[in-house]
C-alpha cells in the first residue's frame, strides 16, 4: 500500500461536516433553531472563532441562515454537491491574523519614514473616517484609506501589496457575513476611529514601539469583535 500525503484539514470544516452529517440525518431540521455558538463550542471543545466560521460557510452553502439576535437556523439539508468554495478557505480568522503580522510591521516602519505631508494624509484619513460614523453612514472606504496609507509611507511596496490584498479579502462574503453577525457595528467602530487617532499619534511621536502595540491591540479587538474570542497563538 504506497504512502499518500496527509492533508491538514482546517478547524471549522471539521465543524462544517458534521453540522451536515447532523442536519441529513434529521438532528436538526428546516426551520429549527441551531445551539447557540456558545453552546456549539462548549459541545465540540473548540473556540467560538472556527464555530462561527463553521456556520458562515454553512450559510455561504445556503444550508443554514443567521440572524442578528436570534441565532442560527437550518434552512434546507445539504446535498452531496455542496462543497466549499476556494473562497470560504479564506477565514476571517486568517485574514485577521496575517494582518497582526503584516500591519504591526508597517506601521513601525511608517513611524520612521513619515513626514509631514504624510502625516496630514493619516489625519485626512481619520477625520473621515470620524465623518462617517458621526454620519452613521460606516462604508469601511476611510477605515482602509488609513492602513493603506500607513503602508505606502512604510516606503515598502510589497508590504503595500500585502496589505491592499489583505483588505481586498475583507470584502469577499465569508468575511462580510461573519462582520454582520458580529452585530454592534456603531459601537464597535466609534471604538476604531479612536484607536486609529491614536495609532496617529504614536506615529507623529515616532514611537514605532508604541505605534506596533497599538496596532495589535486595534487588530485584536476587530477578531474579538467579529469571531468572539481572542486570538489563538497560532493558527488554527
Amino acid at each position: 500500500m504506497p504512502i499518500t500525503p496527509v492533508k491538514t484539514t482546517k478547524l471549522y470544516l471539521l465543524i462544517v461536516e458534521q453540522l451536515k452529517q447532523l442536519i441529513r440525518k434529521g438532528e436538526f431540521r428546516p426551520g429549527d433553531r441551531l445551539p447557540t455558538e456558545r453552546e456549539l463550542a462548549q459541545r465540540l471543545k473548540v473556540s467560538r472563532a472556527p464555530t462561527r466560521e463553521a456556520l458562515v460557510a454553512l450559510e455561504l452553502l445556503d444550508v443554514v441562515e443567521g440572524r442578528v439576535g436570534e441565532g442560527w437556523f437550518v434552512k434546507r439539508p445539504p446535498d452531496a454537491s455542496l462543497e466549499t468554495t476556494a473562497e470560504q478557505g479564506r477565514t476571517p480568522s486568517d485574514i485577521l491574523q496575517a494582518r497582526i503580522l503584516i500591519e504591526c510591521m508597517t506601521i513601525e516602519q511608517a513611524t520612521r519614514a513619515h513626514d509631514g505631508d504624510d502625516v496630514a494624509a493619516l489625519t485626512r484619513a481619520v477625520d473621515a473616517f470620524q465623518g462617517e460614523v458621526d454620519r452613521g453612514l460606516y462604508s469601511g472606504e476611510a477605515d482602509r484609506l488609513f492602513h493603506l496609507t500607513l503602508a505606502r509611507i512604510s516606503g515598502n511596496t510589497v508590504l503595500s501589496e500585502f496589505v491592499a490584498y489583505l483588505w481586498d479579502l475583507q470584502n469577499g462574503r465569508f468575511f462580510q457575513l461573519t462582520e454582520g453577525m458580529s452585530g454592534r457595528q456603531g459601537e464597535r467602530v466609534q471604538r476604531y476611529v479612536a484607536e486609529h487617532r491614536a495609532m496617529l499619534l504614536h506615529v507623529v511621536a515616532g514611537d514605532a514601539n508604541g505605534a506596533s502595540i497599538a496596532m495589535r491591540a486595534h487588530l485584536e479587538g476587530v477578531y474579538r469583535d467579529l469571531l468572539d474570542t481572542e486570538v489563538p497563538a497560532s493558527p488554527q
